[in-house]
C-alpha cells in the first residue's frame, strides 16, 4: 500500500534574484495550484537576517522551503497523499525556477512497507552474548577459587 510521495530537494548556489521572500512565496502558490496540491494556508517566518522559511499546508500534504540567503541554499520538502497531486513535478518546477548550481533529490514512498520481512526491526538479540559472558565468568571464578596445591 502506497499512501504518499515525499520529494526532498537540496539546492546549492541558487540564483540570488530568485530567493526574494515575496516572489518565492508567489511562485510557490502558483506551482502548487498548477500541480493540484490545493494549498490551504501559507506562512513565512524569518529565522534570522540571512534565512527564512515558507510553510504551506495543503489539502493532503505539505510544502516546506528553508532558504539561506548567505549560502544560496534552499531545502524543499513536498509531500502529498492525494492521487491527483504531483509533488515531484512541483518540486522540479521550483528547482528550475531557483536555477541551482548543484541539486540533490530524494524520494520517499510514505506508507510503503514492502515485504512483511522488511517490517521487522533491524536489531539482533543480545541475550545470547550476555549468557555466554555469565557462563565464562562462572568458569573463571571457579578456576580462581580453587586452592593451590602445596
Amino acid at each position: 500500500m502506497k499512501s504518499g510521495l515525499l520529494v526532498a530537494a537540496d539546492l546549492y548556489g541558487c540564483a540570488e534574484d530568485a530567493l526574494a521572500q515575496e516572489s518565492l512565496k508567489k511562485v510557490l502558490e502558483d506551482y502548487a495550484e498548477k500541480n493540484s496540491m490545493h494549498m490551504q494556508s501559507i506562512r513565512t517566518e524569518q529565522e534570522n537576517e540571512t534565512s527564512y522559511g515558507i510553510y504551506s499546508i495543503c489539502k493532503a500534504g505539505h510544502i516546506i522551503l528553508h532558504v539561506n540567503l548567505e549560502k544560496g541554499f534552499v531545502a524543499i520538502d513536498g509531500f502529498s497523499c492525494s492521487e491527483d497531486a504531483d509533488p515531484e513535478k512541483m518540486v522540479r518546477e521550483l528547482c528550475s525556477f531557483l536555477a541551482p548550481d548543484k541539486m540533490k533529490l530524494t524520494y520517499v514512498d510514505r506508507g510503503d512497507f514492502g515485504k512483511k520481512a522488511d517490517m521487522k526491526p533491524r536489531h539482533r538479540n543480545k541475550s545470547r552474548k550476555i549468557t555466554q559472558m555469565r557462563n565464562m565468568t562462572k568458569r573463571f571464578g571457579k578456576l580462581l577459587m580453587k586452592p593451590k596445591s602445596l
